[in-house]
Formats: C-alpha cells, sequence, structure tokens
C-alpha cells in the first residue's frame, strides 16, 4: 500500500483522539486489529498515517497528529475541513465510519471517480490564457506560453485568431459556462 503526503489525495481522512467525555458515546475506537481488515502505519511529516484496506480497492487513508498511535481504544473524532474537497473528506469520513462501526461488513465504495471532460485538455488551456490575458500579457505571449513559438508572420497568421479566440472562449466559460461543470447534474 502506497503513502501519500496528506494534501496529494483528497480521501485523506484526518482524525484526532477524543476526550473522556466522549468515551461512551462515541461509536468508532481506535482498534485496528478489531476491524478485521488489513491495515499498515508508519510515521510521516502530516502524522501518524494508517491505512485500512478491507476488502480489494477500498482503502481508507487515516491522519492523526503526532507520530505515535493512539492509545488502543481511544474515542476517534473526524477533522472534517472545508476546502475544495470537503464533499470528497465528507464521503471518505462517512465511508470508514460505516465500516469501522461494523467492522468485518462490506463496506460500499466511495463516490464515483468524476468522468473527465472531454475537452478538458482545452479548459486547462483556455484558463491558462486567461491567467497570461489578466496578468497584461500580449496575445503573441500567450501564444509562446500556451501553444508554442509564434510563426513569424504573426499577423498575417491564424494563430493570432486561435489565441484571440481562446481568450474570448475562456472569458465566456469564466462568466457562466464552468458552473455546468462544477455543480453536475445529480443522478436520481
Amino acid at each position: 500500500m502506497l503513502f501519500w503526503r496528506a494534501e496529494a489525495t483528497a480521501r485523506i481522512i484526518y482524525v484526532t483522539v477524543g476526550d473522556d467525555e466522549a468515551t461512551n458515546l462515541t461509536l468508532v475506537r481506535f482498534e485496528p486489529d478489531r476491524w478485521g481488515a488489513r491495515h499498515i502505519s508508519r510515521a510521516t511529516p502530516d502524522g501518524y498515517h494508517l491505512i485500512v484496506a478491507p476488502t480489494v480497492g477500498i482503502r481508507h487513508h487515516l491522519i492523526f497528529p503526532g507520530f505515535d498511535p493512539p492509545p488502543p481504544s481511544a474515542p476517534l473524532t473526524p477533522i472534517i475541513s472545508w476546502d475544495a474537497w470537503h464533499a470528497e473528506r465528507l464521503e471518505a469520513a462517512r465511508s470508514f465510519w460505516q465500516f469501522a462501526s461494523r467492522p468485518r461488513a462490506s463496506a460500499r465504495p466511495g463516490i464515483p471517480r468524476p468522468k473527465r471532460h472531454p475537452r478538458g485538455l482545452k479548459i486547462a488551456y483556455m484558463a491558462w490564457a486567461l491567467d497570461l490575458a489578466a496578468s497584461g500579457a500580449s496575445e503573441r505571449d500567450i501564444h509562446r506560453a500556451v501553444l508554442g513559438e509564434p510563426p513569424s508572420a504573426w499577423e498575417d497568421s491564424g494563430a493570432r485568431s486561435r489565441v484571440r479566440t481562446l481568450v474570448a472562449t475562456a472569458r465566456r466559460w469564466r462568466d457562466g459556462a464552468a458552473f455546468r461543470l462544477l455543480k453536475p447534474p445529480r443522478p436520481i
């Protein structure tokens, strides 16, 4: 199993050890051997990293503060940050808590991997061109950075038109069309 830096994946679950008052209220305790799944751990620069793999293809990545594992039977509490990956982190925590509260039960796989947009590379180039245009780069400089060295006959080439179209399309996407990608329709 691979260990990743915490910022490298959205499915990392930050976990802290609960206090004594929560001991009777918590559903999940630090009992990796009781969970009935393969697990491996190590100290990383981010903290104590534990990977629990109940079945093939399902892995729960937990990070605890400090470099030592929590004491046995310590109550666990997830810390879900409000960042760009909040939904994925929340789903990862829910999936792990469902598994750990009922060990040896098959965990439902997490949310499906998002489908690649068919124009993903073009969208990346549009974002890059838009950033360059906002910073004051000329059309020729945008072409040089995004598409490569511009032709020597810049005014007579179609390259100038391509850059203008790329920046104009990027501005349309910025002004509203991109929201369709950020909030895809939910399945019924």
